[in-house]
């Protein structure tokens, strides 16, 4: 079977942590002998066409390279919402990406089309004029954009009904998808794959909180840093690692400052996978305290904190968007209340004051992980999807 991944974000290289789980989704079709091509965004410094991991990836240009800022810095959706240049050059991102996408199709003939974020890459196969069967997966941000848009909610009822199967990341995406008027026969809830990486040994540093995530409203890491401020006041050995970037990295150094904990938390920047797993194995806990943003948007799934789980940490996270479908509380983890700094550094004291059940907890998640996002499971999933959008 030969499948086409549409989507407006992809690793640009082997190296990128952003989007990575589609090489991993990719990864796992080949091993089941399927071939896999992606059409996704141009940016500076990109080639054209290439090959990653085995897949063929066409990058569509929309522009010249100083204009191609869209894709891969997570803020496509403030960019359109905040700037009519920026809705100029998206008009123009999604007629370049619907004319690749048919460019491929008719020079790859792939026997089924796998769009990943309804919006925008929905758009492209809309009103179903490929000629291949499609597979839509919502990985949660699109489907939170219909909430706040009547437009975006009465186009969203039309594409996505559209599509041969639908697929969401976490279970609380599937009423949303329902909602939206896909037929509960056409929904299957998967996430996206966690490969098994090289283990790095555990050596976690006494007191070492880790954050690991996009420096964006969403993920929480402005709740974190309030977190730290009781924290502090309890143990003076306690150090908050935030690793990751983007646009509230200033305002969160800023706040740092203004809490007096500048000598508590330390802004790591963005790192490659290697680099991720030896901040696994030194922290002592993993906190991902994700919130609903300005945009209404929550976390869909919470990728990094599966990967924290099978490295072994014991994780504090927020009741938010789908991560309850991935930690159980008092069992693989803790969950706390979103947007509540004190319960988030009560959780953590509690696990850093009794390392055997913090320990506990992370054996637990370490095998329910290992069991639920194999690839090879998650794999075999998605060509059962795939199969029944081609029958």
């Amino acid at each position: 079977m030969k499948v086409l991944f549409v989507a407006h974000g992809f690793p640009r290289h082997l190296d990128d942590h952003a989007g990575k789980f589609l090489l991993d989704l990719a990864a796992g079709q080949q091993a089941l002998g399927h071939a896999v091509a992606a059409v996704v965004p141009h940016a500076a410094g990109l080639a054209e066409r290439e090959t990653l991991a085995g897949v063929e990836v066409r990058r569509f240009r929309y522009g010249p390279d100083a204009s191609e800022t869209l894709a891969y810095a997570g803020t496509m959706a403030d960019q359109v919402l905040r700037s009519w240049a920026a809705r100029w050059h998206f008009l123009r991102f999604l007629v370049a990406m619907r004319a690749a996408t048919r460019a491929a199709v008719a020079e790859w003939r792939p026997d089924v089309v796998h769009v990943h974020w309804w919006f925008p890459g929905g758009l492209v196969a809309w009103p179903g004029r490929l000629g291949v069967p499609v597979v839509m997966t919502s990985h949660g941000t699109d489907l939170f954009l219909a909430d706040r848009s009547s437009p975006l909610r009465w186009l969203a009822r039309r594409v996505l009904p559209a599509a041969a199967q639908a697929t969401v990341i976490s279970s609380p995406l599937a009423a949303r998808l329902e909602a939206l008027g896909v037929r509960r026969d056409r929904v299957t809830v998967v996430p996206m794959p966690v490969p098994a990486t090289v283990p790095v040994p555990r050596a976690p540093v006494p007191g070492r909180i880790l954050f690991l995530g996009r420096l964006v409203e969403r993920k929480g890491a402005h709740v974190a840093l309030e977190a730290m401020a009781h924290l502090a006041a309890r143990d003076p050995g306690v150090h908050l690692r935030l690793v990751g970037d983007g646009p509230e990295r200033s305002r969160l150094e800023a706040r740092a400052a203004t809490l007096g904990l500048a000598d508590r938390v330390t802004f790591v920047g963005a790192l490659p996978p290697s680099a991720v797993a030896e901040e696994y194995a030194r922290a002592s806990v993993f906190v991902m305290p994700a919130v609903t943003d300005w945009k209404g948007e929550q976390e869909g799934f919470g990728l990094v904190l599966v990967e924290a789980m099978r490295a072994g940490v014991p994780v504090v996270a927020t009741a938010s968007g789908g991560i309850g479908d991935v930690v159980r509380d008092g069992v693989t983890g803790r969950l706390v209340p979103p947007g509540d700094p004190r319960a988030l550094a009560d959780a953590v004291t509690g696990l850093l004051r009794d390392p055997a059940a913090a320990e506990g907890l992370a054996q637990a998640a370490r095998a329910d992980v290992d069991a639920r996002y194999a690839p090879s499971a998650i794999a075999r999933t998605f060509d059962g999807v795939y199969r029944r959008a081609v029958a």
